[in-house]
């Protein structure tokens, strides 16, 4: 589970990438370039405060754009310093984009669906970071992208939601997998006891582990329209119940969430706003771009999907 000083949100379109840092503490935003090759479509995950993963996508030029990529790098980044170093790591073994990276008690990598020239990917990876080290691992039991996988109780990984295919076909599934089982070929669907008639089909959800037994998913897209829905799911007893609203709809396509004291923070990916949960008083906050302590913060233009 992500508590940072400093949310980090890897963004980039067809002609730039950058890193926009967010410290939710003195609520200002900082911009850093990177400097290597250009690909979109690709996802990000954040382990601390320095650390961020980076993995796949696909050519930005429009001339190679059914290139694929398997690079994968790990940028630490120099808050104090205003720079960051980029690394280039072992490469995933099946290139993809739109994917899902997830992070686990900042040891393992998790590389989820995807992507690529010949469709969408059940296929998923996992790597080891003190080995610099892919290996295939179970697979989904249904191809798609853009999925909202969350870490639960530091062994279980779930996946929300998704689409099947390119032109959006959003699901409503939920999946299972358990890490600590390396002979597992697939990962287990999960089948509702209550809350499927108000659990939607979409994809771009927000979601993160507040409580040994909750996990908050929000925001998304739904036939093309974003939503401000919440949710609570209860892995145990595999519930989804209703939560509040968000303050304005939002879907979250590459932020990942993180916590800071007793607040989930998330940069929503279509105008940069920050939305705050507050997890004792189960309510959500806003703090719109424009209101941010930064000259660069309008960099966080809308996300092309």
């Amino acid at each position: 589970m992500i508590k940072p000083s400093n949310l980090t949100h890897f963004c980039n379109d067809h002609d730039n990438k950058y890193f926009a840092v967010f410290n939710v503490g003195d609520k200002i935003a900082k911009n850093f370039e990177v400097p290597y090759e250009t690909t979109y479509l690709f996802d990000s995950v954040q382990i601390n405060d320095q650390i961020i993963f980076t993995g796949g996508g696909m050519s930005a030029t429009k001339t190679k754009r059914e290139q694929f990529f398997t690079t994968a790098i790990k940028v630490v980044i120099e808050m104090e310093e205003g720079d960051f170093k980029p690394t280039k790591l072992a490469e995933m073994n099946v290139p993809r984009a739109n994917h899902t990276l997830a992070a686990l008690n900042h040891e393992l990598l998790y590389v989820v669906g995807g992507w690529n020239s010949d469709g969408e990917i059940a296929a998923c990876e996992e790597y080891v970071i003190s080995k610099n080290q892919w290996t295939v691992c179970a697979s989904l039991n249904e191809a798609k992208m853009w999925t909202t996988v969350c870490p639960v109780n530091g062994r279980y990984l779930y996946a929300f939601g998704g689409s099947a295919k390119l032109k959006p076909k959003e699901l409503g599934t939920i999946e299972c997998l358990d890490t600590n089982d390396k002979t597992a070929k697939k990962w287990t669907k999960i089948v509702l006891s209550a809350g499927a008639d108000i659990w939607p089909c979409c994809f771009f959800m927000g979601g993160i582990q507040i409580e040994e037994n909750s996990v908050i998913l929000f925001g998304g897209l739904q036939n093309e329209s974003k939503l401000d829905s919440s949710f609570y799911f209860n892995p145990g007893m595999k519930t989804i119940t209703k939560g509040p609203s968000l303050m304005k709809k939002d879907a979250f396509y590459r932020s990942k969430p993180g916590i800071n004291g007793n607040e989930v923070v998330i940069v929503g990916s279509t105008e940069g706003d920050l939305h705050i949960y507050d997890i004792v008083n189960k309510s959500w906050n806003l703090m719109l771009k424009a209101t941010w302590n930064s000259d660069q913060s309008a960099i966080l233009k809308s996300e092309t999907y």
